[in-house]
C-alpha cells in the first residue's frame, strides 16, 4: 500500500483538472444517489487493485439473515495482516490524502472517522504523511506522520506499530466501501455545523485527540504570558488574505469594519479586559490595532497575508517553516478556546475552537458567528483557468 503512494499522487495530480468538473457536473445534474454517480465512481476506481478485491468480496448490506432470522446490517470491511504486533486488537487505519485541505478541515475529518471507530469499537491509527502546507522532508519528534509532529496517537499504537499489526482494516472514509456517517467533511452541508456536531466532537476530542506533552505545556505557557495574567478575555477568529477573492460556494467575506463592530459590542457587554486576535491578513490586523490599541494582544511570530494569497503559500526561511505553520493553527485555537468570549466568521477553525472549548466541560460567555451566506456566484475553483489566474496573482504578490 506504502509503496504506491507515489504513483497514486502522481495519478491524482495529472487528472485532477478533468475528473474535478466533470464530476461536479455529473453531481449537480444526476444527484449523488442514483445510477448514473455510481457507475462513475465503479468506473474510476475500477483500475485499483483493492477496490476489484472488494467489489469481488462484497456483501449485500441487508441480505443477510443472522441466528435470529432477523436481517442486520453488513458493513463491508476488509482485514489486512502485516505482522504479529497487537494480536486480538482490531486497528483501523486511516490513510489521509487530503493535500491541499486546511488543518482545522482536516482536524474536523479525523475527529469524524474517530467517532466511528469510537462506535465500532477499533483501535484508531492516524497516517497523515502528505500535505502541501504542512509536510517537512524530514521527521518531526521522530516521526513522518504529519498528525504525529504534534498529537499522541488517539489509541496509543504508532503508525510504524500499526504497519506491523496483526489485524488491520483501512479506513476508506467513502459509502462505497459499506458505510458513512451522518456527518461528512467536504459535503454540501459543510456551513450547516450543528450545537449537537460540536457535543459529539466535544466527547471524541476529549477522549482521543491529545498533544504531545511538550507542546501542551508550551502553548499554555505561551498563553499565560500573553494574556498577562487575564482571564476576561475576547477571542477573534478573523479570516482574510484570499476569502477576498470571492470563492463561488464558500462564506461571502465579512469585512473588517464588521468583525470590529461585533468585538467591541462584546467587549463592553462582558466588560473584556483585553482582545485577543488570530488573523491570517495584515490589513486587519493593522485596522485592530488602529481601533483598539493596547488592548489588543496576538502572537508577533505568525506570517500574514499582505493580499489575497494564502499565508500557507508563503515560503519563509526559516527553520521547520511547515511544521511551524501547522503548530501556530493549534496554538491559535486553544489560545481562542481559553478567552471567555468568542467572535469568528464560518470556517472549520471556529468549529475546532469550540469543539475544544466544549471538550473541556466549559462554554463562552458570550458567542457570535458572522455569517452572510454563501456566495452564488463568484471564482469557481473547479475550472482551471480561474485557477490559474488566481496562481499568476500570487506569483506577483509574492514578488511584490
Amino acid at each position: 500500500m506504502v509503496a504506491n503512494k507515489k504513483d497514486k499522487k502522481r495519478g491524482i495530480h495529472i487528472l485532477r483538472p478533468l475528473y474535478v468538473p466533470i464530476s461536479n457536473a455529473i453531481r449537480r445534474t444526476f444527484g449523488t444517489r442514483g445510477y448514473v454517480f455510481a457507475i462513475c465512481k465503479f468506473l474510476r476506481r475500477l483500475s485499483d487493485v483493492y477496490f476489484r478485491n472488494y467489489i469481488n468480496s462484497y456483501r449485500s448490506p441487508y441480505g443477510h439473515k443472522c441466528i435470529d432470522e432477523e436481517r442486520h446490517k453488513v458493513i463491508n470491511l476488509q482485514a489486512h495482516v502485516f505482522g504479529d504486533n497487537n494480536k486480538g486488537k482490531v486497528i483501523m487505519l486511516l490513510e489521509n490524502q487530503s493535500h491541499h485541505a486546511g488543518f482545522c478541515a482536516i482536524w474536523v475529518y479525523f475527529l469524524n472517522r474517530l467517532s466511528f471507530a469510537d462506535k465500532m469499537g477499533f483501535y484508531y491509527v492516524i497516517d497523515w504523511e502528505e500535505s502541501e502546507f504542512y509536510q517537512e522532508d524530514h521527521p518531526m519528534h521522530g516521526s513522518t506522520s504529519i498528525f504525529e509532529y504534534y498529537f499522541e496517537q488517539p489509541s496509543g499504537i504508532t503508525l510504524a506499530d500499526a504497519r506491523k499489526s496483526n489485524f488491520v482494516v483501512y479506513d476508506w472514509n467513502n459509502p462505497e466501501f459499506g458505510y458513512n456517517d451522518t456527518f461528512h467533511v467536504g459535503d454540501t452541508n459543510d456551513y450547516r455545523f450543528t450545537a449537537k456536531d460540536v457535543e459529539k466532537f466535544a466527547e471524541i476530542q476529549r477522549k482521543y485527540i491529545h498533544l504531545h506533552k511538550e507542546i501542551e505545556l508550551s502553548i499554555r505557557d505561551q498563553i499565560d504570558k500573553l494574556f498577562h495574567g487575564k482571564t476576561n478575555v475576547v477571542g477573534v477568529h478573523a479570516r482574510g488574505a484570499d476569502t477576498k477573492i470571492g470563492y463561488k460556494g464558500h462564506p461571502t467575506i465579512v469585512s473588517s469594519e464588521d468583525y470590529i463592530d461585533e468585538t467591541q459590542k462584546m467587549v463592553e457587554k462582558l466588560n473584556a479586559d483585553i482582545i485577543f486576535l488570530a488573523t491570517d491578513d495584515q490589513e486587519m490586523l493593522d485596522q485592530f490595532k488602529a481601533f483598539f490599541g493596547e488592548r489588543l494582544v496576538y502572537y508577533k511570530d505568525v506570517i500574514r497575508s499582505t493580499g489575497t494569497i494564502m499565508n500557507c503559500f508563503i515560503e519563509e526561511k526559516r527553520e521547520n517553516h511547515h511544521y511551524l505553520l501547522g503548530l501556530e493553527i493549534i496554538r491559535d485555537v486553544y489560545t481562542l478556546a481559553a478567552c471567555s468570549g468568542f467572535v469568528c466568521g464560518m470556517s472549520y477553525v471556529g468549529f475546532i475552537v469550540q469543539i475544544i472549548k466544549k471538550a473541556n466541560e466549559e462554554c463562552f460567555d458570550d458567542f457570535i458567528r458572522l455569517f452572510k451566506g454563501v456566495n452564488e456566484d463568484g471564482v469557481d475553483l473547479n475550472k482551471a483557468l480561474a485557477r490559474k489566474k488566481i496562481a499568476d496573482k500570487w506569483k506577483k504578490e509574492l514578488k511584490l
